[in-house]
């Protein structure tokens, strides 16, 4: 795994064109040093509604023992009690991301809205729509999937209903 990380920092560098010795205005990518974070772990610090939608703020925190590095967008989608996926996984939404650098113990966020079941055509019926037991959540570049709770939160059956929406992790 260490080496796998050592690797990624590698192609990361010659990338962004470290390698090449170019100026910093002409890097494609921001440099960014350490590792890529593999303990990263999600709870949802803040809820607030809007017409016909909530937005959840899901803060990500550092677990792990060292200085990491994270960019993109994780996956989410809502699931049932038994794990199994209800509805479209969250479209990405917002400008591109950007890299954030976390000390162990470090925090970065994202923004998810959730448009409230039963106003979109398609997920408009008591039929076309259930209860979630939770958001099934993946790190931004994968790992292992975590859950979080949504109770009282209902999902949309339909897959070609986008429901979620997700931008990307910011610091």
């Amino acid at each position: 795994m260490v080496a796998a990380a050592l690797s990624a920092g590698v192609v990361c560098a010659a990338a962004t064109g470290a390698a090449a010795g170019r100026p910093p205005a002409q890097r494609p990518v921001p440099e960014h040093r350490g590792f890529p974070c593999a303990a990263l772990s999600p709870s949802v610090t803040e809820t607030e509604g809007a017409a016909g939608s909530t937005y959840w703020t899901i803060t990500y925190t550092n677990v792990g023992g060292r200085t990491c590095f994270v960019s993109g967008y994780p996956g989410v989608a809502f699931v049932d009690g038994r794990g199994r996926q209800l509805g479209a996984t969250a479209a990405r939404t917002g400008g591109p991301p950007k890299v954030v650098t976390l000390r162990p113990g470090g925090k970065a966020r994202i923004t998810l809205r959730e448009v409230h079941a039963g106003l979109q055509v398609g997920c408009d019926t008591a039929k076309t729509y259930r209860p979630a037991a939770g958001l099934r959540i993946t790190a931004p570049r994968g790992g292992f999937p975590r859950y979080l709770s949504a109770k009282g939160t209902n999902a949309c059956l339909n897959r070609s209903v986008q429901q979620l929406t997700v931008g990307p992790i910011m610091g």
